[in-house]
């Protein structure tokens, strides 16, 4: 296999402009707070992680934070290590508590709303809010509290680490191979006071602009090729580059929607785009990915070249917003598996 369309962006595809830290004051948790409230009545769905798709219980909690510029792991037993410890008595909105629903660990979590209520993706009734001393179920099965939004206030304490070391990103996460491997050979950068943020999503206008600065394609400034992208904005050139390029498109009805997340499925279509891929006669059957879907042959040609897989429960979740732990290890397996030859 050979790699097309390869240059120089692959140095620079996942460098994000690093945002100073902020303060979590008690506006900012009310905020959060009436964010996660907007969303009750949504359904639940196994592996959802956004209002259209519905939600299980840490999609919910980490898209509510993501609202807010804050980044969560995706998985509940992930959020329950991580953050402070906070004691039940000293809980504050905004703050994530835990229940141990099918085992002794962490299986469920919530937001705390204030009066001993915390709000979360119930599998029965969708996202709806609680007591967490109900006294016929939450209240015997809850674990713990962790606290977030006061883990950045002391950032801009942290020790410079050396290049492709995060103090977000220890030797025990899941990615660490591939985050660190890639940021040692300046693949990818992370942000101020050493920090990946391993969960942050990365929006199409940043992938746009990515790519066009390392490919070295631009476009003029003084037309747009979409109708949600103004000359004025501050990617528009990067964004008519990379469309004239056949890289990233965009949307049916005439939008790029730049401030959306790319999601899994659109990753697949970037990897598919800028390698060559062969098929291997090895389909695999994604229960959520069928014939004729626009992202099928994608999808396919990751997961059979053993790029991008699939979940437990046989699907690919293709609506799944890519954080950047999940796009530094499919680009790693792509760079490491389709060697130039």
């Amino acid at each position: 296999m050979v790699v097309k369309k390869l240059g120089a962006w692959i140095l620079s595809l996942l460098t994000v402009l690093a945002l100073l830290p902020g303060q979590a004051d008690a506006g900012e948790r009310e905020d959060i707070v009436t964010t996660a409230k907007k969303y009750i009545g949504i359904k639940y769905t196994y592996g959802g992680t956004s209002p259209s798709t519905g939600f299980d219980c840490s999609g919910f909690t980490s898209y509510v934070y993501k609202q807010h510029a804050k980044s969560l792991p995706r998985t509940v037993a992930d959020q329950y290590k991580g953050g402070t410890n906070v004691k039940k008595a000293e809980l504050e909105q905004g703050d994530l508590v835990f229940f141990a629903t099918t085992s002794s660990s962490a299986s469920h979590a919530g937001i705390y709303v204030g009066s001993g209520n915390f709000i979360h993706a119930s599998s029965s009734k969708g996202i709806m809010i609680s007591s967490i001393n109900d006294p016929y179920y939450w209240g015997s099965r809850y674990l713990g509290a962790r606290r977030y939004l006061a883990e950045e206030e002391k950032v801009a304490n942290l020790a410079v680490l050396p290049k492709g070391q995060y103090h977000d990103v220890p030797t025990t996460h899941w990615a660490y191979s591939p985050i660190t491997s890639l940021s040692k050979k300046g693949v990818m950068n992370g942000y101020a006071y050493s920090l990946f943020k391993p969960a942050q999503s990365v929006t199409r206008a940043e992938a746009a602009a990515m790519v066009a600065n390392a490919l070295n394609i631009d476009a003029p400034s003084n037309y747009s090729s979409f109708k949600d992208v103004s000359t004025s904005y501050w990617a528009v050139g990067s964004i008519n580059a990379v469309k004239e390029a056949g890289i990233i498109a965009g949307y049916p009805d005439g939008t790029f929607k730049p401030n959306k997340v790319m999601t899994r499925e659109e990753i697949a279509a970037l990897i598919d785009k800028t390698f060559v891929l062969t098929n291997k006669g090895t389909e695999k059957s994604f229960t959520d990915v069928k014939e004729g879907y626009w992202a099928y042959n994608s999808i396919q040609r990751l997961s059979e070249n053993k790029i991008a897989a699939g979940f437990s429960d046989n699907t690919y979740r293709p609506l799944n917003e890519t954080s950047r732990a999940e796009f530094s290890t499919f680009l790693y397996r792509a760079i490491t598996t389709l060697a130039v030859k």
